[in-house]
């Protein structure tokens, strides 16, 4: 039954706030215009910071579906297992899908902690370069195209802003700052390619509990209904990658896969 209850609510979202943003830009074109307006900065550090630029941004998309698509939760920083309940809102999307981008694989931990370099510092000290580096890793031993690496928060306050929800500390909100949400929990995500980093998506979505906070005195059932109000918002969340995975679908027809583009650039 709860399964059903959240395919039908991924079928009629009820969001607060939601924000995505979708990217599919050439690096390659990105970067042709430095051929008439690049000057370079002076002195030795400008130069570098220039050269670092230019190999920052020299990345292409490579959007095509069918593909793999892994889902990473991240919690408190570190890569972390997918809990039933969120389970359950991506099982229904999976379902609503039918197949039509791919299959979603979760991203393993152990997989992730098993191709971690041996000389790689302790997870404590990870930063958030860090713990995206060990979700590509993770996603590309299981062989994984895109990778959803999302965060979830919850927010005891029955109004607030976005940036209340501070447990989001990795990748972040994708909404304006002083946008005013009335939420208990909170999604944020980012869509990537696992082989060239490249960001396809930047997603956030949130999930209202009215008088959660007004009418529920138990800690114990207090905790259950903050469960629950996570794995809305991430339901929430399965509602905005649909929209953008469409949105890829879509810019994917006038993309020239890399493949192609080498093997052109070869003959």
């Amino acid at each position: 039954m709860r399964f059903n209850l959240m395919a039908a609510g991924l079928a009629l979202l009820i969001v607060t706030a939601c924000a995505t943003h979708v990217q599919t830009t050439s690096g390659a074109d990105y970067l042709a215009r430095y051929d008439g307006s690049y000057t370079p900065a002076a002195g030795a550090a400008g130069s570098e910071v220039d050269a670092r630029v230019r190999q920052i941004a020299a990345v292409e998309p490579d959007i095509r579906f069918p593909a793999r698509i892994g889902l990473a939760r991240i919690e408190r920083g570190h890569l972390a297992a997918i809990p039933e309940r969120e389970g359950e809102a991506w099982a229904a999307l999976t379902q609503e899908l039918d197949g039509l981008y791919g299959e979603f694989v979760p991203v393993s931990p152990l997989i992730a902690a098993m191709v971690a370099p041996e000389n790689d510092k302790p997870r404590y000290s990870y930063t958030a370069a860090d713990t995206i580096a060990e979700i590509r890793r993770g996603a590309a031993r299981q062989h994984l195209d895109y990778v959803l690496a999302y965060e979830v928060s919850t927010n005891n306050r029955s109004k607030g802003s976005a940036l209340s929800f501070a447990d989001l500390t990795v990748i972040g909100m994708f909404v304006l700052p002083g946008r005013s949400v009335e939420a208990e929990a909170a999604a944020s995500g980012i869509l990537i390619d696992v082989r060239n980093g490249y960001p396809y998506a930047t997603l956030t979505a949130f999930a209202d509990k009215k008088g959660l906070s007004r009418t529920i005195n138990s800690w114990q059932v207090r905790q259950d209904m903050m469960k629950d109000a996570s794995a809305k918002a991430v339901l929430e969340l399965a509602g905005e990658l649909h929209g953008a995975l469409e949105q890829l679908a879509v810019k994917a027809q006038s993309i020239t896969p890399v493949s192609e583009k080498v093997a052109a650039g070869g003959s």
